[in-house]
């Protein structure tokens, strides 16, 4: 007998009271880019480099004499000073002299900006903890070359509205719902394929999201963990927000032969041609066993090469859900922030302390594991925003003309679980860097664990929006895995690991 799902994690969300308030318009447009004016001195702040000593003396004697020296660096024949404009062409006249303006740069420390200079859009809070704009911006990774499956409730028919387009790969994309009563099989072919994006559930879209961001009607784009990955989405939970191991089980069995396929093709059928394209399995979903299938799917995918990441699961106490608790599944439980509501629209305009220590709380939502379960790691999960159309594919963003109801925020497992499927893309498009797939499912969930900030604290001052006070949260050691992931560390340990 298969395993019915509980109404995927979603279901559970509802369940907790996380799915909240509609983000209204107010709150999306009105935070508008703060410009920062200062009155320009008289006093340049001047790098200047030399091509050869003898200039490089004279334009430092010049400097040294009108001005203020700040950096000397004799290697390189190079100093930095203040100097008054008008000396400033003097110097510039000397030959083999270089002569430029210092550059405003930016502190990585992870203080969230209004804008993501690499992708042009905006940061959320979610992103912050997990040092995504670190990996964005100074190894300049965005998840390109990898593919993610994404096995949930597919997408609304409006997801154009939310997504670019290429990055949904609509020629991959497929429906298993052989199992629903509702559905039906075609021998040989995939069953319902065009049901991946009739879904009228929106949680599919809103765990999209995460990865890949998304558009704010046309005003603007929030980024993903992954915006260069590519998704599948495959829709093995029906509309109504459960659905059957069987099709589950179904879907790894598809992707899993889809990326087969990839490897003994040399990398001719997922695009890019001539390039074997790493693929990842993300399911925020579970049930209260593992079915056979499941387990054989799983094996037989992980066999290939595909990648797994899942939700622990939203039971609390009660224990994980599988597949996540099977242990060779990358599951991931669900943690927050201590200041989600500290400062008005936190979502993107907080500041997330570089030192988490105490910063991070685990949800009391999250699966705490039991006997026999394997937790690994904890992700953002809890107040994530994205586009959720409650009411179904009737009131997509276009057509609605501003009516409430388009983006929410979401807590669940189900919201953590993009969150390592998109870092692991991460990792998967550094590791491609050398034209091969070097990383296994063991050795990514090594690499994750092993650079997660680890929780040494078991309970948080939260404030709860839905009960308007301060609570206190608590946890113990089985909710919290190896911690929360950090994905700069992740880079920066396969860099060590790889290259030694």
């Amino acid at each position: 007998m298969v395993a019915r799902y509980s109404r995927g994690v979603l279901y559970m969300d509802k369940a907790v009271g996380i799915v909240v308030a509609v983000l209204c318009m107010l709150v999306l447009v009105s935070m508008l880019p703060i410009g920062v004016y200062a009155r320009q001195s008289e006093l340049k702040v001047v790098e200047v480099v030399a091509s050869n000593s003898d200039a490089f003396e004279k334009a430092l004697r010049i400097a040294e004499s009108r001005g203020k020296i700040v950096y000397v660096f004799p290697e390189i024949r190079g100093f930095a000073t203040h100097l008054p404009a008008k000396i400033v062409d003097k110097l510039r006249s000397i030959p083999g002299v270089t002569v430029g303006e210092a550059v405003v740069v930016e502190a990585l420390d992870e203080e969230l900006p209004s804008n993501c200079y690499s992708h042009g859009t905006v940061l959320s809070w979610n992103l912050d903890i997990i040092n995504i704009p670190t990996v964005h911006k100074k190894y300049n990774l965005d998840g390109s070359g990898v593919y993610i499956a994404i096995l949930d409730t597919g997408l609304e028919p409006q997801w154009r509205s939310y997504f670019p387009e290429d990055r949904i790969t609509s020629e991959f994309a497929a429906a298993f719902l052989g199992a629903m009563a509702t559905a039906y099989q075609v021998t040989g072919e995939v069953v319902n394929r065009n049901a991946w994006e009739a879904d009228t559930n929106g949680h599919g879209m809103h765990v999209t999201s995460t990865i890949i961001g998304f558009k704010v009607y046309n005003f603007y784009v929030v980024d993903g963990v992954a915006p260069g990955a590519r998704v599948i989405p495959v829709k093995v939970i029906s509309n109504a927000g459960w659905g059957f191991s069987t099709d589950v089980a179904a879907g790894i069995m598809y992707i899993a032969n889809l990326f087969k396929a990839e490897k003994e093709s040399g990398g001719n059928i997922l695009p890019p041609q001539d390039v074997i394209n790493p693929v990842v399995i993300s399911m925020s979903l579970g049930g209260p066993s593992l079915s056979p299938l499941e387990k054989a799917a799983i094996d037989y995918a992980i066999e290939q090469g595909v990648f797994i990441v899942a939700a622990a699961g939203n039971y609390g106490d009660l224990g994980m859900a599988y597949p996540g608790a099977y242990e060779p599944v990358i599951s991931v439980g669900a943690a927050g922030w201590v200041g989600e509501w500290s400062v008005p629209a936190w979502w993107r305009n907080a500041d997330i302390p570089e030192d988490l220590y105490k910063q991070v709380y685990v949800t009391t939502f999250s699966s705490r594991s039991k006997d026999g379960q394997d937790l690994d790691v904890l992700a953002p999960g809890s107040w994530v925003v994205g586009p959720y159309t409650q009411y179904g594919a009737a009131h997509p963003p276009y057509w609605a003309q501003g009516v409430p109801g388009q983006y929410y925020y979401l807590g669940g497992t189900s919201m953590a679980t993009p969150h390592v499927s998109g870092v692991l893309a991460l990792l998967l498009q550094l590791d491609i860097m050398d034209g091969e797939i070097n990383l296994t499912q063991s050795l990514a969930e090594d690499l994750l664990e092993k650079s997660a900030y680890e929780i040494t604290w078991y309970s948080a001052s939260v404030y709860d929006p839905l009960q308007g006070k301060t609570v206190e949260v608590s946890w113990s050691k089985n909710a919290i895995g190896s911690g929360l992931i950090q994905a700069d560390k992740a880079v920066e340990l396969f860099l060590s690991d790889f290259n030694n």
